[in-house]
């Protein structure tokens, strides 16, 4: 894992160094307006949506897992300024995106018995990185976007499991596995999350 993301940011550091400005050739960004396009993304990407995933679904010494349920896409933020870059022609920016605290992965249960209550999984703050190819018309310079990549973790702050209803033992419980399984954790968040963003990018840019 750590190899690919090297090999990922290594990719990103030399097409922004191939970067080339030249006014009234395919890498000119002159009159081209990447804020817009970027924000109109962020709103229409879905407020939460439901997900198959082999960590949230099954049972388990008498518990029912439902299917896993990600919400707060919507509410991600750009971080800093958007990166233009060029590669062989093509027009290309990198942006940061930030949440904080908003997005969230949770999983109903339920006891054999009729209790029920949901496991949740959140960081109150997380930042990573991606590519965009942009595609201009000659007329009036419109933009559209395509999801390039990668899409790579910046860095996941405050990682925290939390089962809701499971009474006070499992707060606790699940207190300690957050400190204790953090890499964990960490691996499940980076390969749900991110597979959901870039499910829902696709669709919205389609």
């Amino acid at each position: 894992m750590p190899a690919k993301v090297f090999a990922a940011v290594a990719w990103m550091a030399m097409s922004a160094a191939a970067f080339q400005y030249q006014p009234g050739s395919p890498c000119d960004f002159s009159g081209l307006d990447l804020d817009s396009p970027i924000n109109r993304m962020i709103q229409e990407l879905p407020e939460s949506e439901l997900r198959w995933s082999p960590y949230a679904t099954g049972q388990f010494l008498g518990v029912e897992f439902h299917h896993l349920n990600i919400s707060g896409l919507n509410k991600l933020h750009r971080y800093g300024a958007i990166s233009p870059f060029c590669v062989n022609g093509t027009r290309m920016i990198e942006v940061d995106f930030v949440q904080l605290g908003d997005v969230a992965m949770t999983v109903p249960w339920e006891t054999c018995k009729g209790r029920k209550g949901h496991i949740q999984l959140r960081s109150r703050l997380s930042r990573f990185t991606t590519v965009f190819r942009v595609e201009a018309t000659e007329l009036g310079q419109v933009i559209k976007l395509v999801h390039e990549g990668p899409t790579i973790p910046v860095t996941t702050e405050e990682l925290r499991l939390r089962i809701y209803n499971g009474g006070f033992m499992m707060d606790i419980l699940t207190e300690y596995l957050s400190i204790a399984f953090r890499a964990v954790l960490q691996d499940i968040w980076n390969k749900e999350f991110f597979t959901f963003f870039v499910t829902s990018v696709g669709k919205v840019l389609a």
